[in-house]
Protein backbone atom coordinates (compact mmCIF):
# COMPACT_ATOMS: atom_id res chain seq x y z
CA UNK A 1 0.00 0.00 0.00
CA UNK A 2 1.14 3.61 -0.79
CA UNK A 3 1.98 5.73 2.30
CA UNK A 4 3.29 8.76 0.91
CA UNK A 5 2.03 10.50 -2.09
CA UNK A 6 4.44 11.11 -5.34
CA UNK A 7 4.54 15.09 -5.30
CA UNK A 8 5.67 17.11 -8.29
CA UNK A 9 8.98 18.50 -7.33
CA UNK A 10 9.12 21.51 -5.53
CA UNK A 11 11.92 22.45 -8.05
CA UNK A 12 9.93 21.92 -10.90
CA UNK A 13 6.94 24.36 -9.58
CA UNK A 14 9.36 26.97 -9.05
CA UNK A 15 10.11 26.30 -12.92
CA UNK A 16 6.55 26.13 -14.06
CA UNK A 17 5.43 29.22 -12.20
CA UNK A 18 8.30 31.31 -13.56
CA UNK A 19 8.00 30.04 -17.17
CA UNK A 20 4.32 31.49 -17.10
CA UNK A 21 5.57 34.96 -15.97
CA UNK A 22 9.05 35.28 -16.84
CA UNK A 23 11.73 34.22 -20.09
CA UNK A 24 13.64 30.95 -18.80
CA UNK A 25 16.30 31.30 -20.34
CA UNK A 26 18.47 27.77 -21.98
CA UNK A 27 19.93 27.06 -18.94
CA UNK A 28 16.46 27.00 -16.52
CA UNK A 29 14.76 25.60 -19.70
CA UNK A 30 17.21 22.54 -19.53
CA UNK A 31 16.31 22.06 -15.36
CA UNK A 32 12.90 22.42 -15.97
CA UNK A 33 13.36 19.46 -18.51
CA UNK A 34 15.36 17.15 -16.62
CA UNK A 35 13.03 17.70 -13.49
CA UNK A 36 9.96 16.54 -16.01
CA UNK A 37 11.99 13.12 -17.20
CA UNK A 38 12.20 12.46 -13.55
CA UNK A 39 8.64 12.91 -12.75
CA UNK A 40 7.87 10.89 -16.30
CA UNK A 41 10.49 8.03 -15.02
CA UNK A 42 8.97 7.93 -11.11
CA UNK A 43 4.84 7.91 -13.46
CA UNK A 44 5.98 4.65 -15.35
CA UNK A 45 7.49 2.94 -11.96
CA UNK A 46 4.32 3.73 -10.15
CA UNK A 47 1.90 2.61 -12.87
CA UNK A 48 4.16 -0.79 -13.18
CA UNK A 49 3.84 -1.25 -9.61
CA UNK A 50 0.06 -0.72 -9.53
CA UNK A 51 -0.24 -3.29 -12.37
CA UNK A 52 1.73 -6.09 -10.31
CA UNK A 53 0.18 -5.20 -7.25
CA UNK A 54 1.71 -3.95 -3.52
CA UNK A 55 -1.02 -4.22 -0.74
CA UNK A 56 1.39 -6.73 1.00
CA UNK A 57 4.17 -4.23 1.34
CA UNK A 58 4.45 -0.25 2.80
CA UNK A 59 5.43 1.62 -0.12
CA UNK A 60 7.04 5.25 0.75
CA UNK A 61 7.35 7.70 -2.23
CA UNK A 62 9.20 10.75 -2.47
CA UNK A 63 10.49 11.37 0.72
CA UNK A 64 13.23 13.11 2.75
CA UNK A 65 14.67 11.68 6.12
CA UNK A 66 16.42 12.93 8.60
CA UNK A 67 18.76 10.47 10.36
CA UNK A 68 21.75 11.35 12.15
CA UNK A 69 21.62 15.14 11.48
CA UNK A 70 21.77 15.45 7.55
CA UNK A 71 18.81 14.50 5.10
CA UNK A 72 18.29 12.22 2.16
CA UNK A 73 15.79 11.94 -0.19
CA UNK A 74 14.17 8.69 -1.50
CA UNK A 75 12.26 7.94 -4.54
CA UNK A 76 11.34 5.04 -2.96
CA UNK A 77 11.29 2.63 -0.28
CA UNK A 78 9.88 -1.05 0.18
CA UNK A 79 9.10 -1.83 3.23
CA UNK A 80 7.96 -5.78 3.82
CA UNK A 81 8.67 -7.86 6.80
CA UNK A 82 12.22 -8.98 5.18
CA UNK A 83 13.54 -5.11 5.80
CA UNK A 84 13.78 -1.90 3.77
CA UNK A 85 14.31 -2.16 0.00
CA UNK A 86 15.66 1.17 -1.86
CA UNK A 87 14.84 1.92 -5.55
CA UNK A 88 16.93 5.33 -7.09
CA UNK A 89 14.81 5.95 -10.09
CA UNK A 90 16.62 7.36 -12.65
CA UNK A 91 14.70 7.77 -16.28
CA UNK A 92 18.01 7.68 -18.40
CA UNK A 93 18.19 7.65 -21.88
CA UNK A 94 20.40 6.65 -24.74
CA UNK A 95 23.47 4.40 -24.08
CA UNK A 96 25.79 3.97 -20.97
CA UNK A 97 28.68 1.97 -20.24
CA UNK A 98 30.38 1.32 -16.81
CA UNK A 99 33.72 0.34 -15.93
CA UNK A 100 36.26 0.54 -13.33
CA UNK A 101 33.16 1.85 -11.19
CA UNK A 102 32.93 4.79 -13.65
CA UNK A 103 29.56 5.77 -15.68
CA UNK A 104 30.11 7.15 -18.73
CA UNK A 105 27.25 8.39 -21.60
CA UNK A 106 27.90 7.87 -25.53
CA UNK A 107 30.21 10.47 -26.79
CA UNK A 108 32.61 9.91 -23.39
CA UNK A 109 31.08 12.19 -21.17
CA UNK A 110 31.31 10.85 -17.46
CA UNK A 111 28.45 11.04 -15.15
CA UNK A 112 30.23 13.39 -11.61
CA UNK A 113 27.92 11.48 -8.79
CA UNK A 114 27.42 7.86 -10.35
CA UNK A 115 24.06 6.10 -9.57
CA UNK A 116 25.79 3.73 -7.90
CA UNK A 117 27.83 5.61 -5.20
CA UNK A 118 24.50 7.51 -4.91
CA UNK A 119 22.65 4.27 -4.17
CA UNK A 120 25.27 2.91 -1.73
CA UNK A 121 24.99 6.13 0.23
CA UNK A 122 21.00 5.73 0.79
CA UNK A 123 21.13 2.52 1.39
CA UNK A 124 23.67 3.61 4.32
CA UNK A 125 22.27 6.33 5.77
CA UNK A 126 18.67 3.94 6.46
CA UNK A 127 21.14 1.09 8.34
CA UNK A 128 22.14 3.66 10.84
CA UNK A 129 18.23 3.65 11.99
CA UNK A 130 18.89 0.80 13.14
CA UNK A 131 20.82 2.16 16.08
CA UNK A 132 17.79 3.82 17.75
CA UNK A 133 15.59 1.10 16.59
CA UNK A 134 16.42 -1.75 19.14
CA UNK A 135 16.26 -4.30 16.24
CA UNK A 136 18.30 -5.42 13.33
CA UNK A 137 16.67 -5.32 9.96
CA UNK A 138 18.00 -5.99 6.20
CA UNK A 139 18.38 -2.53 3.85
CA UNK A 140 19.15 -3.27 0.74
CA UNK A 141 18.56 -1.40 -2.96
CA UNK A 142 18.20 -1.02 -6.69
CA UNK A 143 18.97 1.30 -9.64
CA UNK A 144 15.76 1.01 -11.23
CA UNK A 145 15.80 2.45 -15.09
CA UNK A 146 12.11 2.80 -16.34
CA UNK A 147 13.16 4.28 -19.69
CA UNK A 148 12.64 1.77 -22.79
CA UNK A 149 15.39 3.82 -24.83
CA UNK A 150 18.56 3.02 -21.65
CA UNK A 151 20.77 0.67 -22.78
CA UNK A 152 23.60 -0.55 -20.60
CA UNK A 153 27.17 -2.14 -21.25
CA UNK A 154 29.34 -3.36 -18.36
CA UNK A 155 30.87 -6.05 -17.34
CA UNK A 156 30.76 -5.99 -13.84
CA UNK A 157 28.45 -8.41 -12.53
CA UNK A 158 28.13 -6.25 -9.25
CA UNK A 159 26.53 -3.97 -11.30
CA UNK A 160 23.97 -5.94 -13.16
CA UNK A 161 23.29 -7.31 -9.55
CA UNK A 162 21.93 -4.02 -8.59
CA UNK A 163 20.21 -2.64 -11.17
CA UNK A 164 16.25 -3.53 -12.73
CA UNK A 165 15.70 -2.07 -16.28
CA UNK A 166 12.55 -1.27 -18.50
CA UNK A 167 12.12 -4.86 -19.72
CA UNK A 168 12.06 -6.95 -16.08
CA UNK A 169 9.88 -4.62 -14.24
CA UNK A 170 7.39 -6.73 -14.27
CA UNK A 171 9.36 -9.71 -12.82
CA UNK A 172 11.01 -7.52 -10.37
CA UNK A 173 7.60 -6.73 -8.68
CA UNK A 174 6.53 -9.81 -8.98
CA UNK A 175 9.34 -10.71 -6.93
CA UNK A 176 7.55 -9.55 -4.11
CA UNK A 177 4.54 -11.64 -3.98
CA UNK A 178 5.16 -13.74 -1.41
CA UNK A 179 6.48 -10.31 0.81
CA UNK A 180 4.13 -9.64 3.93
CA UNK A 181 3.78 -6.57 6.19
CA UNK A 182 3.53 -8.25 9.67
CA UNK A 183 4.84 -6.55 13.11
CA UNK A 184 8.60 -6.02 11.87
CA UNK A 185 7.59 -4.29 8.75
CA UNK A 186 4.87 -2.18 10.87
CA UNK A 187 7.58 -1.46 13.16
CA UNK A 188 9.67 -0.55 10.11
CA UNK A 189 6.81 1.91 8.77
CA UNK A 190 6.80 4.12 12.39
CA UNK A 191 10.85 4.33 12.56
CA UNK A 192 10.44 5.43 8.90
CA UNK A 193 7.63 8.14 9.31
CA UNK A 194 9.13 9.17 12.42
CA UNK A 195 12.23 10.49 10.76
CA UNK A 196 10.69 12.23 7.75
CA UNK A 197 11.05 15.70 7.32
CA UNK A 198 10.26 18.65 4.91
CA UNK A 199 12.81 18.89 1.87
CA UNK A 200 14.96 21.16 3.05
CA UNK A 201 17.20 21.88 -0.04
CA UNK A 202 14.42 24.06 -1.80
CA UNK A 203 15.83 27.57 -1.90
CA UNK A 204 14.94 29.07 -5.09
CA UNK A 205 13.49 32.65 -4.82
CA UNK A 206 13.08 35.31 -7.49
CA UNK A 207 12.45 39.03 -7.02
CA UNK A 208 9.09 40.16 -6.62
CA UNK A 209 9.30 42.84 -9.22
CA UNK A 210 10.98 40.79 -11.86
CA UNK A 211 7.81 38.79 -12.98
CA UNK A 212 5.09 39.83 -14.71
CA UNK A 213 2.04 40.46 -12.38
CA UNK A 214 -1.69 39.09 -13.32
CA UNK A 215 -3.81 36.62 -13.87
CA UNK A 216 -3.22 33.85 -16.75
CA UNK A 217 -5.70 31.21 -18.47
CA UNK A 218 -5.27 27.56 -17.21
CA UNK A 219 -5.60 26.29 -20.81
CA UNK A 220 -3.32 28.29 -22.77
CA UNK A 221 -1.05 30.57 -20.56
CA UNK A 222 -2.56 33.66 -21.54
CA UNK A 223 -2.77 37.02 -19.62
CA UNK A 224 -5.55 38.11 -21.89
CA UNK A 225 -8.39 38.08 -20.23
CA UNK A 226 -12.16 39.38 -19.97
CA UNK A 227 -13.57 39.78 -16.50
CA UNK A 228 -17.32 38.17 -16.22
CA UNK A 229 -19.44 38.46 -13.07
CA UNK A 230 -17.65 35.21 -11.44
CA UNK A 231 -15.25 33.96 -13.67
CA UNK A 232 -12.40 35.01 -15.97
CA UNK A 233 -12.81 34.22 -19.98
CA UNK A 234 -9.97 34.22 -22.22
CA UNK A 235 -9.74 35.62 -25.14
CA UNK A 236 -7.46 33.61 -26.70
CA UNK A 237 -8.28 30.17 -26.31
CA UNK A 238 -11.77 30.31 -24.97
CA UNK A 239 -11.30 29.24 -21.52
CA UNK A 240 -13.88 30.15 -18.86
CA UNK A 241 -12.34 30.07 -15.17
CA UNK A 242 -13.81 30.95 -11.76
CA UNK A 243 -12.29 33.85 -9.92
CA UNK A 244 -11.57 31.33 -7.13
CA UNK A 245 -9.48 29.06 -9.36
CA UNK A 246 -7.61 32.28 -10.98
CA UNK A 247 -6.61 33.30 -7.41
CA UNK A 248 -5.74 29.70 -6.05
CA UNK A 249 -3.24 29.00 -9.16
CA UNK A 250 -1.84 32.64 -7.95
CA UNK A 251 -1.32 32.01 -4.57
CA UNK A 252 0.65 28.60 -5.52
CA UNK A 253 2.39 30.70 -8.06
CA UNK A 254 3.78 32.89 -4.97
CA UNK A 255 4.40 30.42 -2.77
CA UNK A 256 6.98 28.84 -5.14
CA UNK A 257 7.97 31.97 -6.52
CA UNK A 258 9.54 34.29 -3.33
CA UNK A 259 9.72 31.33 -0.75
CA UNK A 260 9.51 33.30 2.48
CA UNK A 261 8.35 36.70 1.54
CA UNK A 262 5.16 37.37 3.66
CA UNK A 263 1.95 36.80 1.09
CA UNK A 264 -0.50 39.95 2.49
CA UNK A 265 -3.64 40.44 0.97
CA UNK A 266 -2.30 43.95 -0.52
CA UNK A 267 0.76 41.85 -2.27
CA UNK A 268 -1.41 39.07 -3.40
CA UNK A 269 -3.93 41.93 -4.97
CA UNK A 270 -1.12 43.39 -6.58
CA UNK A 271 0.63 39.99 -7.93
CA UNK A 272 -3.03 39.31 -9.45
CA UNK A 273 -3.02 42.85 -11.37
CA UNK A 274 -6.21 44.13 -9.32
CA UNK A 275 -7.91 41.52 -11.62
CA UNK A 276 -10.52 40.62 -8.70
CA UNK A 277 -12.37 43.04 -6.08
CA UNK A 278 -11.42 42.82 -2.10
CA UNK A 279 -13.64 40.89 -0.94
CA UNK A 280 -13.74 37.95 -3.28
CA UNK A 281 -9.76 38.12 -2.27
CA UNK A 282 -10.42 38.03 0.86
CA UNK A 283 -13.01 35.10 0.82
CA UNK A 284 -10.65 33.08 -1.10
CA UNK A 285 -7.50 34.50 1.44
CA UNK A 286 -9.49 32.55 4.52
CA UNK A 287 -10.31 29.44 2.49
CA UNK A 288 -7.32 28.53 1.10
CA UNK A 289 -4.53 29.68 3.76
CA UNK A 290 -3.50 29.95 7.37
CA UNK A 291 -3.92 33.12 8.70
CA UNK A 292 -0.57 34.69 10.75
CA UNK A 293 -0.92 38.24 13.04
CA UNK A 294 -4.33 40.54 13.19
CA UNK A 295 -5.77 43.09 10.67
CA UNK A 296 -3.39 45.01 9.05
CA UNK A 297 0.01 42.86 9.88
CA UNK A 298 -1.88 39.54 8.47
CA UNK A 299 -0.05 37.58 6.23
CA UNK A 300 -1.08 34.19 4.43
CA UNK A 301 0.44 30.74 4.20
CA UNK A 302 -1.04 28.35 1.32
CA UNK A 303 -2.40 25.26 3.35
CA UNK A 304 -2.00 23.12 -0.02
CA UNK A 305 1.38 21.66 -1.56
CA UNK A 306 0.30 23.38 -4.97
CA UNK A 307 -2.46 24.00 -7.00
CA UNK A 308 -3.71 20.80 -8.15
CA UNK A 309 -4.01 19.30 -4.43
CA UNK A 310 -6.15 22.54 -3.46
CA UNK A 311 -8.00 22.08 -6.67
CA UNK A 312 -8.70 18.35 -5.51
CA UNK A 313 -9.53 18.66 -1.66
CA UNK A 314 -11.53 21.79 -2.34
CA UNK A 315 -13.53 20.66 -5.12
CA UNK A 316 -17.25 19.91 -3.05
CA UNK A 317 -16.64 22.97 -1.60
CA UNK A 318 -16.28 25.11 -4.88
CA UNK A 319 -19.36 27.21 -6.13
CA UNK A 320 -18.45 27.97 -9.56
CA UNK A 321 -17.25 25.66 -12.39
CA UNK A 322 -14.13 25.90 -14.69
CA UNK A 323 -14.84 25.72 -18.55
CA UNK A 324 -11.31 24.77 -19.94
CA UNK A 325 -11.22 24.95 -23.90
Amino acid sequence: MFITARKLPEELLHYYALQRRSALGAKNHDKLRRLERGVEGERVYDMILNEAGHENLYIFRDLYLLIEGSVTQYDTLIVSESGIIVNEIKNFTGDYQVEASMWTRSGGATLPDDPMSQLRRAVGKLMNLQRGAGFKFEVSGKLIFPNESFRLFTKDDQVWNQVVLRADFKRYFNGFYNEYSGEGASKLADIIERHIVPNPYFKHRVDFESVRHGLYCGGCGSFQLEKQQFHLLCMTCGSRESNETHLVRAMSDFKYLFGDLAMTSRRLMEFTGNAVNVRTLQRVLNKYCYVKGVYKTSNYIFKYFDFDEAMRKEQQTRKYKDYLS
